[in-house]
């Protein structure tokens, strides 16, 4: 009989470290998970700043390029 209540006594401690270690191991990964989330929102912000830089840029050089057009009697064709 000691026997068996030593081993179910050590099922038990097995059992619950094994939990516990789970338990551990999900926060970690939704610790990550959070991190993972809030660098793509950093990265997706990033692209769309950029985008709307190069969108600016683009914008100011047809105007520049409408104008030089304009003062020396070019004629663009579409």
């Amino acid at each position: 009989m000691p026997a068996i209540l030593a081993l179910f006594g050590s099922l038990i401690v097995v059992v619950l470290t094994a939990w516990i270690n789970t338990r551990m191991l999900s926060a970690q990964i939704e610790t990550v998970n959070s991190r993972i989330d809030a660098l793509r929102a950093e990265v997706r912000q990033g692209f769309a700043e950029l985008e709307l830089r190069l969108t600016k840029q683009i914008m100011e050089l047809a105007h520049r390029v409408e104008r030089l057009e304009e003062q020396r009697g070019l004629i663009r064709t579409p």
